[in-house]
């Protein structure tokens, strides 16, 4: 991506806050005119301050907010990148978990992580520019799951086969337009406090993630995601051990 045509505007979801916001700062820095959305009013005031981003607020999880945000977006001309970052992690028991209060957390959760992005990406999708990016980024913990967040891991892990389908079918597509998987390890954000050890940071996360779209790479693995996923080739039992409890 760097030294290409800036014309077309950026777009991090899930981007007022850690990775989202460490690479919507960097690509503003480089010249890019950029469009955060995310939920939490403070963040998105804070985001809409930086020179270069434009913050607007939608939840993912409600389909109207994402088609109102896609009205939105064709109001600023076409998109040359698209970044789907924005999920949500709950750790819970489903067998000691009030069941209303299950349900609106699994609607919540399903619908930030997976049914958000898709259907953001399906109406954002006439919107993006001959030769542009789309990004959906994903987890470790789609090769192997762990048992306190089975419905994250499961919508990470859906995710990642759905944009490896997408892949192939925009591959057709006239305009060119790229679909990307970047795989994050346990970086350090809100959403992880309080669990696991060895994090990264989000801007070491962002470095990563802009250097690996430079490159045009496929699938960009980031930080201990590629040793972790040689592991997985030689020995799926052995990282199913290592991230079950993660």
């Amino acid at each position: 991506m760097s030294g290409t045509d800036r014309t077309g505007i950026a777009v991090i979801t899930g981007g007022t806050a850690g990775v989202g916001l460490a690479l919507a700062r960097r690509l503003a820095e480089r010249g890019e005119r950029v469009v955060v959305c995310g939920r939490d009013r403070d963040r998105l005031a804070a985001a809409d301050a930086l020179p270069g981003i434009e913050a607007v607020r939608c939840d993912l999880s409600v389909e109207s907010e994402v088609v109102s945000l896609t009205e939105q977006l064709r109001t600023r001309g076409g998109i040359r990148l698209l970044v789907n970052n924005a999920a949500v992690q709950f750790e819970y028991r489903l067998t000691a978990h009030d069941p209303a209060d299950l349900l609106r957390t699994m609607d919540t959760e399903i619908g930030t992580n997976l049914a958000g992005p898709v259907k953001l990406t399906a109406l954002a999708l006439p919107l993006v520019l001959p030769g542009g990016l789309i990004v959906n980024v994903t987890s470790a913990l789609a090769l192997s799951p762990k048992r306190s967040a089975p419905l994250y891991c499961a919508t990470k892990a859906a995710l990642r086969s759905y944009t490896t389908a997408l892949r192939h079918q925009l591959a057709e597509d006239e305009r060119g337009i790229r679909v990307t998987e970047a795989v994050l390890p346990l970086v350090d954000t809100a959403m992880t406090a309080g669990r696991g050890s060895g994090k990264i940071s989000p801007e070491r996360a962002a470095a990563e993630l802009l250097r690996g779209m430079d490159r045009a790479r496929p699938v960009i693995r980031v930080g201990k995601v590629r040793a972790l996923t040689v592991l997985h080739r030689l020995s799926p039992a052995l990282v199913a051990r290592l991230l079950r409890d993660g």
